[in-house]
């Protein structure tokens, strides 16, 4: 069984509703591993999460504090879940407000818990808590999730050279100028990955047939804003860093960019039982680098439109290792109203 929990928990099967039942009692249980459990209860989301529906209500009212599964998960099993739910944390964060239960009433992304992210922010509740998972408050109406609910796994393949590169859908170490013009090649000094935003399901029109995940000759945080020409390669590129690089760090990250390292292209496979579920991610998955879709990491904050201050919506998230450049995540957002895009570099935790 492809679950692999983080605490050395010996995998239980999941192959069934009484699988899921005795799941569920050893959930109610304090002495129970809540952290093994949890890594199961990612596999129920990335495989059977229909098997989960009947315990939404139960897990919501009763046992969130032993829900130790990711946001990305949270959406998957307890989206939809019903009215009462809503109105049942809406009532707890108005009387203490906490992190976990805004997590929750996000996940569960029906009109219902849309309207109550509003009405919650609006009375002083967390909005960065909120963005930080996806989900943006307008000036006015409900919460929009800036995410799509379908995932999928991005997994690394390698490429024989420049020619087959060029053939495949979602390259891995392309020319700069042959994503970015202008000033902004100049700015952007390497290439991670291109998708074809139609191959990822629930991403918003796009004008162009792929978007680009670049980087910059700077370790993390940094994040960059561009446009998109008719080419819809990247221009009018502008990057905020936390800390400016300093001239050496610079000159390592150009004794990097070798033409032809590094070069491939990714698969992109819907979440499933060939998977390996682990602390709360798939990375354990031999070739899984990332994942495109789905919610952002939430370790950091997500950037908004430099034009309409919307939050971004999130394309992919994936390891620097899809093309070592740099050392933890690096992710690609969209404004598709503006036609921006926002690349940014974070650490690992």
């Amino acid at each position: 069984m492809p679950v692999e929990p983080v605490t050395g928990m010996a995998p239980m099967p999941l192959d069934g509703p009484d699988d899921v039942a005795k799941l569920m009692e050893l959930l109610q249980r304090p002495d129970s591993d809540a952290r093994g459990l949890g890594d199961h209860l990612a596999f129920l989301a990335g495989t059977q999460p229909e098997l989960f529906r009947p315990y939404q209500e139960a897990v919501i009212t009763g046992m969130l504090g032993r829900f130790g599964v990711s946001f990305a998960d949270q959406c998957v099993l307890l989206g939809g879940a019903p009215d009462q739910c809503v109105e049942h944390l809406a009532r707890r964060l108005r009387h203490h407000w906490s992190f976990g239960d805004a997590w929750a009433l996000a996940a569960i992304g029906s009109a219902a818990a849309l309207e109550a992210i509003a009405e919650d922010v609006r009375n002083g509740g967390d909005r960065e808590e909120y963005e930080l998972c996806g989900v943006w408050v307008p000036p006015t109406g409900p919460a929009r999730i800036r995410f799509s609910l379908h995932r999928r796994a991005v997994c690394l393949q390698p490429v024989n050279g420049p020619e087959e590169l060029a053939a495949v859908d979602h390259p891995v170490g392309l020319p700069v100028d042959q994503v970015a013009q202008g000033p902004s090649a100049t700015l952007i000094s390497w290439h991670y990955l291109s998708l074809r935003h139609t191959d990822v399901p629930g991403l918003p029109a796009w004008p162009a047939d792929r978007v680009h995940l670049v980087g910059v000759r700077a370790g993390y945080p940094w994040t960059l804003h561009a446009g998109i020409d008719n080419y819809g390669r990247y221009h009018n590129a502008a990057v905020t860093y936390d800390e400016p690089p300093a001239v050496e760090e610079e000159e390592t990250y150009r004794s990097l960019e070798v033409p032809g390292f590094g070069l491939g292209s990714v698969e992109l496979r819907p979440y499933d039982a060939d998977l390996v579920y682990c602390n709360g991610h798939i990375q354990l998955t031999p070739g899984v680098v990332g994942t495109a879709g789905g919610p952002p990491i939430g370790l950091y904050s997500n950037p908004s439109c430099p034009s309409c201050s919307r939050l971004m919506f999130h394309v992919v998230t994936v390891e620097n290792r899809i093309r070592e450049y740099g050392d933890g995540w690096r992710s690609l957002f969209i404004c598709e109203d503006c036609q921006t895009v926002s690349c940014n570099a974070t650490g690992w935790n």
